[in-house]
């Protein structure tokens, strides 16, 4: 099952596309992906824990977008 999170403030594509880069290289990370409008990230992990995920999202977000926070917004289906 995956989450998704919103963020707090509107981002560019290139800070999304660095974002995303960034935490694709997370061992445990299965899929993520940005809503269209960049305003909702869902994630999915491979082993369902997500707060090393998270953690490296939140602090990713706020360097790479300026203090972009996330917010936790509820539950994913698997894909």
């Amino acid at each position: 099952m995956g989450r998704y999170y919103r963020l707090s403030k509107e981002i560019t594509e290139a800070e999304a596309e660095e974002i995303l880069r960034e935490l694709r290289e997370k061992e445990n990370l299965k899929s993520i992906e940005l809503s269209e409008g960049r305003k909702v990230m869902r994630v999915e992990t491979k082993d369902g824990e997500f707060a090393d995920i998270m953690g490296a999202a939140v602090n990713i977000c706020s360097r790479i977008a300026r203090g972009c926070e996330l917010s936790f917004e509820g539950f994913a289906q698997p894909k």
